[in-house]
């Protein structure tokens, strides 16, 4: 029969290391989760913009190919 292998210290205290550094980044940024809805309103903003300047500019031309 063999012994279990023991705990080497230098790996508890990497261990705790990580789950210090992992909450400390969780407690700044957030979670994954958090990011894409600024992302998605910027997306959808952006497409917001760009259409009513499409739409403008289509009206403009029309008008102009009118007169």
């Amino acid at each position: 029969m063999t012994t279990p292998p023991s705990q080497d210290p230098e790996d508890e205290r990497r261990r705790a290391r990580r789950k210090e550094l992992d909450r400390q980044v969780r407690d700044r940024y957030g979670t994954w989760r958090d990011q894409p809805r600024g992302l998605a309103c910027a997306v959808i903003a952006a497409f917001l913009v760009l259409t009513t300047a499409a739409f403008v500019f289509a009206v403009v031309a029309v008008v102009a190919a009118v007169r």
